[in-house]
C-alpha cells in the first residue's frame, strides 16, 4: 500500500512537473510564435553582423576569419573593430547559413526555441533551490513565467543578433544549476566544468565573464554562510577554496580575452555613447547612475522600448539638482533595505544580486557603444524576475488571513501576464521589419537623431527619397556633428544631380571627422561626376590613406579612369577591387563588360566563372555571360542562363531583349518574336532595340511568304 501510495505520489509529480513545463512553453509561443514569424525580416545590427558579414555567409568556412575578426566581421586588431568577439555565435549563424539558407525567419525561430530553453532552465532552478520563508514551487512557474512573458526580452529573441544573449543566458543558468546541484560537496569537477563553460560562454558573449560571480553568490546562499556571522562571512569569502578558484579563473580567462585583441580598447564614437565622451566627471557619473535606475525601470514598465537609445533619448543629467536622480536615490535606499536585511528575506538578496552581477559590463564601469541596449537585459532580467515573484509571493504569504486581498492579489497578477503577453506580441510584431522598428521608435525617442537617419536611409533604400530628405535633415537639426548623416545626404542630392550642394555636406562630414574614408570616396565620385578629375584622384587617395583595403573605393577609381578612357588602369584597378572583396556584383560586372566590348570572349568566360564562385545568382554577372556566350554561338548554353535571370528577375525588359536577340541568331523565329513582344510589353518606351528586330523579323517573314507564294 505504502509503494502504491509513494507510485501514485512519483506520477502526480511527474505529471505537474509536465504541466508546467506545457504552461512555459505556450506563453513562449504565445508570446513571440504562432505566426508571428511569417514576413520576418532581417532587422539593424541583423544586417551588419549577418547579412553582410562574409565570415557568416560565404562558403567554405572561412576558420581564421571567424576565430579573428569581431562580431561584426572586422579584423580583432584593426582600429575600427568593436573588439565584440564572439565567434560562436557568429559560427552558429554560417552553420545555419550553410544548412537552411539566409533567411531572418528559421533564425528567429531557433532563437525562439532558445527562449523556450532558458525559461525551462528556469524554472528547474527555482524550484531546486532552497527556501522556507515562501513556497518555492510557486517561486518557480510564476517567475519563470514572468521572464518567459516579459516584453524586455523582445529584442534578444526577435533580434538575431541577440541569439548573444539567449546563449549566454543558457550557459548561465546551467552553471547556476550545476552550483546548485554540488551545494555542500567539495567536487573540483563541477569547478573546472563552470570554469569551462564559462570560456566557452564567453566565445558566445563576453559578458559571460560574471558567470563564475553569480555561482559565489548562489553557493553562498544555498550553504546558507549569511546565517553566520559577518567574521564568519567574511572568512569564508577569503579561504573557501572554490571562491579563490573562480576567482582565479575569472582573472585568467579576462586575460586570455584581453591578450587576443592584442589589448587594445575599442573606440566609440560620441553618436553611439554620449555619455561616456562626454568632458565632466560629475555629468558621466550622475548620468551613468540614471541610466541604472532607466534599465531598472525598463524591467518594471517596459512600456517604453526604443531599438537605439542613444541620441536624443536620455538627456544628460549635468547637476546634483535634476529630479531624475531622486530615482537613483531610491534605488540605492532599496539595495540598502536589502542589505540590512539579507538574513531574513535572502531570495531578495539573491535575486538582486542575480540582477546586478550580469549587468556589470554593460554598466558603465568600462566604456561601451550604446546607452541602453535592452538585450543586455536579457540575462538580469531572471534576478529580476525572482526578485519581483519572491516579494509578491512574501505578501501573498503575508495575507494569508486576508482571502480577500489574496484574490485581488491573484487577479492583479493575471492581469500583469496578461498585459505583459499583449506588450511582448506586439514588440515581437515591431521587430519582423525595420519599417515598424523605426516607426515604434520615433514613438519612443521622437529627438533620437540615430532613428530619423535610420527612417531616411531605409526610405533611400525603398525609393521614398521626400522622406528620406526629411529625415535626414531632421537628424542633422538635432545633432549637427552627424558626419554619417552630413555624407548621406550629400550622396542623395549627388542622386538628384545637386552636385554643388552634394559637396558642400559631405565636406561638412569630413570637417566633423576628417578621417572619414566613405566621406573621401563620395567627395571623390561627386568631383568626378564635375569632371574633376585630379581633385577626385586626390579624394580617393585620402580614403585609401585611411582605408587601405576600401575595395569600393578601388571600384570607383576604375570608374574615374574609365571616364578618362584609361581602360588598362580602369581594368586594373577594378581588378584590385574584386581581389579585396570578391562580392562585389559591379566591379565584376565593368571588369566583364569591358573584355565583352574588346571581344575577349574567351578571357570574359574564365573571368565570370570566377566571379560566379562567389556570387553564383548575381544576375548582371549571369546576364554578361549568357550575351558572350550566344556571340560564342553557344546557343543552348545561353538560352538556359537567360532563362535563369528571367527567373529572377521576369520584368526586366533587357532580358527578353537579348533572348530574342539570342533566337533571332539561332533561326527560332517564334521564339524570338515572343520573346520580342514580351520585352515590348514590359517596357515599351525603352525597348527599341526589341521593336526594330521585331519589325525587320516581321517583315523578313512577310518577303518569305510572298516568295512562296509566287
Amino acid at each position: 500500500m505504502k509503494t502504491m501510495s509513494v507510485g501514485l505520489l512519483g506520477q502526480s509529480t511527474a505529471l505537474h512537473s509536465m504541466v508546467c513545463q506545457s504552461i512555459l512553453v505556450l506563453i513562449c509561443l504565445v508570446c513571440y510564435g504562432c505566426g508571428g514569424l511569417s514576413g520576418a525580416e532581417f532587422v539593424f545590427d541583423d544586417t551588419v553582423a549577418i547579412v553582410k558579414n562574409k565570415d557568416v555567409n560565404a562558403l567554405p568556412t572561412n576558420w581564421t576569419a571567424i576565430f579573428t575578426h569581431d562580431f561584426w566581421g572586422a579584423s580583432l586588431l584593426s582600429s575600427d573593430s568593436h573588439k565584440s568577439f564572439r565567434p560562436l555565435t557568429t559560427l552558429m549563424f554560417h552553420c545555419e547559413y550553410a544548412l537552411l539558407g539566409l533567411t531572418a525567419a528559421h533564425m528567429k525561430f531557433l532563437n525562439l526555441l532558445l527562449h523556450c530553453v532558458n525559461t525551462l532552465l528556469m524554472w528547474r532552478l527555482v524550484r531546486s533551490l532552497y527556501v522556507v520563508e515562501i513556497n518555492g514551487e510557486r517561486w518557480a512557474i510564476i517567475s519563470a513565467a514572468l521572464f518567459a512573458a516579459h516584453p524586455i526580452h523582445t529584442e534578444a529573441v526577435s533580434g538575431i543578433v541577440g541569439r548573444a544573449e539567449l546563449m549566454f543566458g543558457m550557459i548561465h543558468l546551467l552553471c547556476l544549476l550545476l552550483t546548485v546541484a554540488n551545494t555542500g560537496k567539495h567536487s573540483p569537477h563541477s569547478i573546472c566544468l563552470i570554469l569551462t563553460l564559462t570560456a566557452v560562454g564567453m566565445l558566445f558573449k563576453e559578458s559571460a565573464v560574471t558567470i563564475p560571480m553569480s555561482c559565489v553568490l548562489m553557493d553562498y546562499f544555498q550553504n546558507g554562510f549569511y546565517h553566520l556571522s559577518l567574521k564568519d562571512q567574511g572568512r569564508i569569502l577569503r579561504t573557501r577554496i572554490s571562491y579563490i578558484v573562480y576567482i582565479l579563473g575569472t582573472s585568467a580567462l579576462l586575460t586570455a580575452r584581453l591578450w587576443w585583441q592584442n589589448f587594445e580598447s575599442p573606440k566609440f564614437k560620441e553618436v553611439d555613447n554620449p555619455i561616456a565622451h562626454n568632458d565632466h566627471i560629475l555629468t558621466r557619473v550622475l548620468s551613468q547612475q540614471y541610466l541604472l535606475v532607466m534599465n531598472l525601470w525598463l524591467m518594471l514598465c517596459p512600456h517604453w522600448l526604443c531599438y537605439d537609445w542613444a541620441l536624443g533619448c536620455v538627456k544628460l543629467v549635468t547637476s546634483i539638482w535634476d529630479l531624475r536622480l531622486q530615482g537613483v536615490i531610491g534605488f540605492y535606499s532599496i539595495l540598502l533595505t536589502a542589505l540590512m536585511n539579507f538574513r531574513r528575506l535572502p531570495g531578495m538578496m539573491l535575486g538582486l544580486g542575480l540582477m546586478i552581477i550580469p549587468f556589470l559590463p554593460a554598466s558603465g564601469i568600462i566604456r561601451v557603444g550604446f546607452v541602453i541596449a535592452e538585450r543586455t537585459l536579457y540575462v538580469p532580467s531572471i534576478g529580476f524576475c525572482l526578485l519581483s515573484i519572491y516579494g509578491f509571493l512574501h505578501w501573498y504569504d503575508y495575507n494569508s488571513h486576508k482571502p480577500f486581498w489574496r484574490t485581488v492579489m491573484q487577479t492583479l497578477l493575471m492581469l500583469l501576464f496578461a498585459v505583459m503577453m499583449v506588450r511582448t506580441r506586439q514588440r515581437a510584431t515591431d521587430w519582423l521589419n525595420e519599417d515598424q522598428l523605426f516607426k515604434s521608435a520615433l514613438e519612443v525617442c521622437p529627438d533620437n537623431a540615430k532613428v530619423h537617419y535610420n527612417i531616411a536611409r531605409l526610405a533611400t533604400d525603398t525609393g521614398n527619397n521626400t522622406k528620406a530628405f526629411q529625415h535626414y535633415h531632421y537628424a542633422i537639426e538635432l545633432y549637427p556633428e552627424y558626419e554619417a548623416a552630413l555624407m548621406n545626404l550629400g550622396n542623395l542630392y549627388r542622386e538628384h544631380g545637386q552636385l554643388q550642394t552634394a559637396e558642400k555636406y559631405i565636406r561638412m562630414a569630413l570637417q566633423v571627422f576628417p578621417a572619414f574614408p566613405a566621406a573621401w570616396m563620395n567627395l571623390g565620385i561627386v568631383q568626378s561626376a564635375q569632371r574633376k578629375y585630379d581633385q577626385a584622384r586626390t579624394s580617393y587617395e585620402k580614403a585609401l590613406k585611411y582605408r587601405s583595403n576600401f575595395a569600393v573605393c578601388y571600384y570607383n577609381i576604375g570608374n574615374l579612369y574609365l571616364e578618362q578612357k584609361l581602360y588598362a588602369e580602369a581594368l586594373h584597378h577594378w581588378q584590385h577591387a574584386v581581389t579585396l572583396n570578391p562580392r562585389q556584383p559591379k566591379a565584376w560586372a565593368n571588369i566583364l563588360t569591358m573584355l565583352d566590348n574588346r571581344s575577349l570572349y574567351d578571357d570574359a568566360l574564365r573571368i565570370s566563372d570566377q566571379a560566379l564562385r562567389h556570387l553564383p545568382n548575381e544576375m548582371s554577372i549571369l546576364f554578361i555571360r549568357a550575351n558572350v556566350l550566344g556571340k560564342l554561338k553557344h546557343y543552348v548554353e545561353a538560352e538556359t542562363l537567360y532563362k535563369r535571370v528571367i527567373q529572377l528577375d521576369p520584368h526586366n525588359m533587357l532580358y527578353y531583349s537579348n533572348l530574342g536577340v539570342l533566337y533571332h541568331r539561332w533561326d527560332k523565329v517564334q521564339e524570338a518574336i515572343e520573346a520580342y513582344r514580351t520585352a515590348i510589353s514590359i517596357n515599351g518606351a525603352r525597348a527599341t532595340t526589341a521593336r526594330e528586330n521585331l519589325s525587320k523579323l516581321l517583315k523578313r517573314l512577310e518577303r518569305e511568304a510572298q516568295v512562296t507564294e509566287r
